[in-house]
């Protein structure tokens, strides 16, 4: 019997030890393969002109046999002008009736030659959700783009703090939504839902490089999927980074730590998990299997949220090295309210894509302002300057042309059946990598305040409210805002609508806010000041909302299409509906 037990303990301990050479060849190999990723972005940008010149001719080769293809005459065109001239310019309206048709009856081939894994539903921030066919060759480019970010990771915040392969281990803020079917039974669903439920090896993905088990994943209310994903990790000895798709996603859920933190110190201490948190009965059984009573890691905790939560994450994870996410465009203002919690733990955003393609990846991490290397051999590029964007069908520019210091809008032809389609993304060439541009995203197109031909962007916008509430406001702090134009008024004029913490009891005196915005605005955009000079456009109307106004707005525009962990605040709100409801919640 004695004899049993000790072959079987033996036998153990050599799976045991099979499985960790297993688990850390398969780490080894996912980083050998992020390196050659890398090194292949690299090597396109040296030539980058001859790499985009072979792609299209490759998307064209792929597609001539289609119906599109067919259509627009694929197998005659042999140049990039030929191309340019056959095919004009598109948006998503030009292949509405035929992803229609396509998610009815699945006949894929009018537009595609392999076929579609799963249409991405786009945010729906900025209008009705989109259907973006996503392909195995499009899959393939968005991977390769993910592990040239985590190469640079490994080379810029890993290997300078000597973090080991087998400890690099982080806490993922995502939550999925069970995948919906097409008429034709084509999946559907968010990026984020359509990556993670179909992934073959998410699971060892998941066990070998996050805290959370990947049955968090498959909570589909976020805010209790990152309740679950925030107790784990603080079960984590050794979390070294976080990484959400945006900043926002991070932001709220250290919100969430902060008003949580008790109910979660006392699951952590009883190896349990709220039992009012709703959660499928079979996910939390799996989950409390994971988890016993930690009643000192409990005691630890506790004495470190009472001393308060700024700079929270040195203190709670002492070896986390970076957070990951994106904080351009409409994520500055929550990258700034983040460095509250993070103090100085670096935020890196490592790569600017879209539904439609990947775009490019930030290959210099010490930069102040956040740039992207545009991967050459992702789509191929073509970029509409500032000044032609408002025409229907404007001339383009090439992808190694572009001017530094000039804005532009992106054009991409995508290996899954986009064509020269405008992504309305506004981006400005800062520089150049090799032969392929630095971008910087600037703003989407149509989130511009323009009355006069005036154009202030959001980032005006917020430079303009965060300095008037540091004059105006004294400790408080701006939680988040929108804007509008006021038709109803003349001269029009703006609508500001801000929430801030600590909120007012009644309706304080806005005039000292309202003149600073304006001083600040002036000297951000001499067009605007040629424009109130003129008196074409009034003073801004500056309009203070109740607490949670925003989330109460996030919670509606959500409910109109969109996903939780994808939502993006609309900087400049046109549905008459979301600002009536604005203007309903103003202070009094």
């Amino acid at each position: 019997m004695k004899h049993s037990i000790l072959n079987s303990n033996i036998l153990q301990q050599a799976r045991q030890k099979i499985q960790k050479i297993q688990n850390i060849s398969f780490l080894y190999l996912s980083q050998m393969s992020a390196k050659m990723s890398l090194k292949s972005l690299q090597k396109d940008t040296i030539n980058a002109e001859k790499v985009q010149t072979k792609l299209l001719k490759d998307i064209l080769q792929l597609q001539k046999d289609t119906e599109y293809g067919n259509k627009y005459n694929f197998v005659k065109i042999n140049s990039v002008e030929k191309f340019q001239e056959l095919h004009p310019l598109t948006s998503y309206e030009d292949y509405y009736n035929l992803i229609e048709d396509i998610a009815n009856t699945g006949n894929y081939s009018r537009l595609l030659a392999e076929p579609i894994l799963f249409f991405q539903e786009t945010s729906g921030t900025t209008g009705k959700a989109k259907l973006i066919p996503r392909t195995q060759r499009l899959s393939l480019t968005f991977q390769k783009s993910f592990q040239s970010v985590n190469a640079i990771i490994t080379n810029y915040y890993c290997q300078t703090k000597s973090i080991s392969i087998e400890n690099n281990r982080g806490l993922a803020l995502a939550s999925t939504q069970p995948l919906k079917t097409t008429p034709s039974g084509i999946p559907r669903g968010t990026g984020t839902s359509g990556g993670i439920r179909q992934s073959k090896l998410f699971q060892k993905v998941v066990d070998l490089n996050f805290s959370s088990p990947a049955t968090v994943f498959f909570i589909p209310n976020y805010k209790t999927a990152y309740y679950c994903h925030l107790l784990f990790a603080l079960l984590e000895p050794n979390l070294t980074y976080i990484t959400a798709n945006f900043a926002s996603n991070v932001l709220e859920s250290l919100q969430i730590l902060e008003r949580e933190w008790t109910q979660i110190v006392d699951d952590i201490s009883a190896g349990k998990i709220n039992s009012e948190l709703e959660i499928d009965s079979v996910i939390r059984e799996e989950l409390e299997s994971g988890l016993k009573p930690s009643p000192e890691k409990s005691q630890k905790l506790k004495a470190e949220f009472e001393k308060g939560f700024e700079g929270i994450i040195n203190r709670i994870w002492t070896h986390l090295s970076y957070i990951q996410c994106v904080t351009t465009g409409s994520m500055e203002l929550y990258k700034e309210k983040l460095k509250f919690y993070a103090g100085s733990i670096p935020i890196y955003s490592g790569g600017y894509g879209a539904s439609e393609a990947w775009i490019g990846c930030n290959l210099e991490p010490h930069r102040d302002a956040t740039a992207y290397v545009v991967n050459p051999n992702s789509a191929f590029f073509e970029f509409i300057p500032s000044a032609e964007i408002e025409l229907a069908q404007p001339q383009t520019i090439r992808l190694t042309s572009l001017e530094i210091n000039e804005s532009y809008e992106v054009v991409v032809t995508t290996v899954a059946g986009l064509y020269r389609y405008r992504m309305g993304d506004i981006v400005k060439c800062v520089g150049y990598y090799n032969r392929s541009p630095i971008l910087e995203f600037s703003h989407r197109q149509g989130s511009l305040l323009n009355i006069s031909g005036e154009k202030v962007s959001e980032t005006e916008i917020l430079e303009a409210i965060t300095q008037s509430i540091k004059i105006w406001g004294g400790d408080r702090k701006l939680v988040d805002y929108t804007t509008n134009i006021n038709l109803s008024f003349y001269p029009l004029r703006y609508s500001i609508y801000l929430e801030v913490s600590p909120t007012f009891e009644t309706l304080p005196d806005l005039i000292g806010f309202q003149n600073k915005f304006e001083e600040v605005l002036y000297d951000l955009n001499v067009l605007y000041l040629n424009s109130r000079q003129a008196d074409s456009i009034a003073i801004p109307e500056i309009k203070l909302v109740k607490t949670d106004t925003f989330i109460k707005l996030k919670s509606k525009i959500i409910s109109q299409g969109g996903s939780e962990t994808q939502f993006k605040m609309p900087r400049l709100l046109k549905n008459l509906e979301l600002v009536s409801f604005l203007d309903s919640n103003c202070l009094e």
